[in-house]
């Protein structure tokens, strides 16, 4: 096992999301296709699924130069006893641990980290 030292560039909310588009949908055909995503010119926006919301954690590792991108969305959850990162919380979990300096360790080719390092439960007033 080996420790190395990174920096938290950017922590960002990401929904999966895949639309499906249909194109050259002719004039006499475009009123079937009347839904609340219509297009233009033929365009249409007819299915849509859902994979899921991550929260992205991305840290620069100064030992391999590169960035390696962890979701901690569970981990917060879990931490705040929650179903759902309100924007209060994701601001909060932003503001205390972007550009922060974490260790890192690197075991069987996959980093991983240590999640005590994070400040990722509000403090009550």
């Amino acid at each position: 096992m080996k420790e190395l030292k990174g920096r938290i560039v950017e922590i960002v909310k990401n929904i999966h999301q895949v639309n499906y588009v249909t194109t050259g949908i002719g004039k006499k055909d475009q009123p079937y296709y009347n839904t609340r995503f219509g297009g233009s010119n033929g365009t249409y926006v007819t299915g849509s699924e859902y994979y899921g919301t991550t929260i992205d954690m991305k840290v620069f590792v100064y030992d391999i130069n590169k960035c390696v991108t962890f979701d901690i969305r569970d981990l917060i959850l879990h931490a705040n006893q929650k179903s759902k990162v309100s924007s209060k919380l994701l601001n909060y979990v932003i503001e205390k641990n972007q550009r922060k300096k974490i260790d890192l360790l690197y075991h069987d080719n996959q980093i991983t980290f240590l999640p005590e390092q994070l400040n990722v439960i509000p403090q009550k007033k």
